[in-house]
């Protein structure tokens, strides 16, 4: 999402003035939405702590209404040789440690932002782009065990999600690649959700 000034003011990286758009409107809105959750990139601040204080401080009011759940995204986690599935320096050299520590998430290790969260007749289950889910992965079976335990009687909607897109892409590194999908395992996720019959998968679009 980003973040920007109200004032118009230029600090570090304010590239995304339509950040305050979807903020403003949220709250605008808050009375008609139970739960929030945003899927990865989330002030852009690679490696500028100052930005998460801006970042925290323009979503303050929905996070202090409602649930604001968050994943991690390139942007928070890749740096190069830090353990990231891709080896780029689009964190600033975060490695996640600001993202891991300023929210709250309930994953078993917080290392591993994969986690499951139930919220009233949805059963969410939340990836980490940014680390291996391919076939045989640690990650790849935490997936398929909590698309496994949703009750479908008490959970009818079972909702997968994750930073990056698995699909079509038009960034033009990936045609430079001979590909234009994410190299991470996208027909062993695609079988876990029709085997569990998931209703939705939410992936971030790339530009």
């Amino acid at each position: 999402m980003g973040k920007a000034e109200h004032d118009g003011s230029n600090e570090y990286a304010n590239y995304q003035p339509g950040s305050l758009n979807t903020t403003d409107q949220l709250i605008n809105d808050l009375d008609d939405f139970d739960i929030v959750f945003h899927i990865g990139d989330l002030p852009y601040a690679n490696g500028y702590v100052s930005q998460w204080d801006q970042f925290t401080a323009q979503v303050e009011p929905i996070a202090s209404a409602v649930p604001y759940m968050i994943a991690s995204g390139n942007h928070e986690r890749d740096w190069y040789n830090s353990g990231s599935f891709f080896d780029t320096d689009d964190s600033g050299g975060e490695c996640g440690v600001p993202a891991e520590t300023m929210f709250y998430y309930p994953a078993e290790n917080t290392a591993k932002f994969w986690y499951s969260a139930d919220y009233g007749l949805f059963k969410f289950c939340i990836a980490y782009s940014e680390h291996d889910w391919r076939k045989g992965s640690e990650q790849y079976k935490f997936i398929e065990k909590c698309l496994a335990s949703a009750d479908r009687h008490k959970q009818p909607w079972l909702i997968f999600a994750a930073h990056r897109v698995l699909g079509y892409s038009s960034n033009d590194w990936y045609g430079q690649e001979g590909s234009f999908e994410e190299p991470e395992g996208r027909d062993d996720l695609q079988r876990l959700w029709q085997k569990y019959k998931v209703d939705i998968a939410l992936l971030r679009p790339r530009p």
